[in-house]
């Protein structure tokens, strides 16, 4: 189970922001049902989902939603949703100092 993170900026500064539970056999599923959840939790239209969408959430963690994904107006500039890692210590070899546990 990871969280998902949800933020409406609006003239480069963070709104609003909401962070949500996300469950799903894929990261895909888990972003759909989360961005569902976070939509509905800042009242604002679900935005359309494009290949792009899914190719930033699978390379990044993350992805950005502007006016063009958007089926109504919006009063703010930017929504971004973005996976949140769970706690503990970093698998990435680049963070290992030398010190072994």
């Amino acid at each position: 189970m990871s969280r998902v993170w949800g933020i409406l900026r609006k003239k480069q500064r963070i709104w609003q922001d909401v962070t949500v539970e996300a469950n799903g056999a894929t990261d895909e599923e888990a972003m759909q049902e989360a961005l569902s959840e976070i939509c509905y939790k800042l009242d604002i239209p679900r935005p359309l989902w494009l290949n792009k969408h899914s190719d930033e959430v699978e390379r990044f963690g993350r992805t950005a939603f502007t006016q063009e994904h958007f089926m109504e107006p919006i009063a703010f500039d930017k929504f971004e949703v973005e996976f949140l890692k769970e706690k503990g210590r970093s698998s990435d070899p680049r963070n290992d100092f030398g010190t072994e546990l």
